[in-house]
């Protein structure tokens, strides 16, 4: 394998983070460099053929409840594993993960500190620089959030990093913007998915894209529909993790809201030649994420992709920074279903040309962009590499 090779750890089977990486490999493999994802059997489910290799030996267990939990934390830690033994094999120029993630660290991590101590370089897309607990105990969520810094050389971060990240300061940060997600078919007839899903042609039509998960505030953009009759919303994307709202709980919502036949769910993954029928069949796509999310989204790119406007709520961040440097819709304060209602309808009854923003924004968020600025930062962090003199990790010994 040649030294120039890039290997890209895509932990992600689908979504915006797999999506993500995708686009970065493409993008590498255009400029020339012999690029390699590691992936599972069904990465991103693609009809078309990647400019890049494809190295499917990641696990993901398909089973649920106890026992699927308790597989997804051994395939976690196996697939960590499996790309040491790869890294090993191939020594590549240097590692992308898809996304830098603490999870069960202690229990993968080693291998990768031997690797970087010895020269490898390990890079990473930080989506989420603000790494939050989601389970155990506080200890350790904090050595893990260690070790995995530790195993970094240099990240890649789409804005600010708030300073309750605390990243260390020897991690080598650039921003790089994301591009549109535009490598899709041409989208199908719309009428005809509003036919399948039982929404009316001439009704206004909302769009909630995605994973369903509780930190997109769905329960209160159902309930910012109330005041606001003839507005439909569709829910469309694979359902949400145990221990979530599912999406039961949303349609005894909206059907204790009166709202049950202006509500419509399509619970299930997306498929990509399918994702173009859902955004032109949408009038406005709302991306109502809480306070706490300070990142930015991959539906955002979907919609510049098919300029559709969009309702947005969230933290300080990439996102909203976004919105506030280029209309691409409105903007409302988070967490309140009155500020819903009245972006939506400012959308909807109020609509103004956006062609010129959605074009400045195509301009401004793209993959070359991207790669030229992780490029730079491997660059970066190769010179440091070769200033490592130690195998400890940084601040653990």
């Amino acid at each position: 394998m040649s030294a120039e090779t890039i290997l890209v750890s895509a932990q992600s089977h689908l979504g915006g983070i797999a999506e993500h990486a995708h686009y970065q490999a493409q993008e590498l493999a255009r400029r020339g460099y012999p690029v390699v994802v590691l992936c599972h059997d069904d990465y991103l489910q693609r009809p078309s053929t990647p400019l890049y290799r494809r190295l499917e030996r990641l696990r993901r267990p398909r089973r649920t409840g106890r026992a699927g939990r308790l597989l997804a934390m051994a395939a976690l830690v196996w697939n960590h594993w499996v790309l040491a033994w790869h890294i090993a094999r191939l020594r590549p120029r240097f590692v992308l993960m898809d996304c830098a993630t603490e999870w069960f660290a202690p229990l993968w991590v080693w291998p990768h500190l031997v690797l970087r101590a010895r020269g490898q370089v390990y890079l990473a897309n930080l989506h989420d620089p603000v790494r939050l607990r989601h389970f155990g105990p506080a200890w350790f969520h904090r050595l893990s959030v260690r070790l995995m810094y530790a195993m970094l050389d240099g990240a890649l971060v789409h804005g600010p990093v708030p300073p309750e990240a605390a990243l260390p300061p020897r991690l080598a940060l650039l921003r790089a913007p994301l591009g549109l997600f535009d490598e899709l078919p041409a989208a199908a007839d719309p009428a005809a998915l509003r036919r399948r899903l039982a929404i009316p042609a001439q009704v206004p039509l909302v769009l909630a894209f995605g994973h369903v998960a509780d930190r997109k505030n769905l329960d209160l953009l159902i309930s910012a529909l109330a005041p606001l009759p003839g507005v439909h919303l569709l829910v469309a994307g694979s359902a949400p993790a145990q221990g979530q709202r599912q999406v039961a709980d949303y349609r005894a919502q909206a059907r204790a809201l009166g709202l049950a036949g202006r509500v419509h769910f399509d619970e299930r993954y997306i498929a990509e030649a399918e994702i173009p029928g859902y955004f032109a069949a949408a009038d406005c796509v709302a991306l109502t994420y809480g306070a706490a999310f300070v990142s930015q989204s991959g539906v955002l790119q979907h919609a510049a992709a098919f300029r559709r406007p969009v309702l947005v709520s969230c933290g300080p961040g990439p996102l909203r920074e976004t919105l506030e440097r280029f209309p691409l819709g409105v903007l409302v304060e988070p967490d309140s279903a009155p500020a819903i209602t009245r972006g939506l309808a400012q959308l909807l009854e109020r609509p103004v040309d956006r062609t010129a923003a959605f074009a400045a924004y195509a301009r401004s968020a793209s993959w070359p962009a991207n790669i030229d600025q992780l490029l730079a930062l491997a660059r970066q962090a190769r010179s440091r590499a070769h200033k490592i003199d130690c195998m400890r990790p940084p601040n653990l010994c």
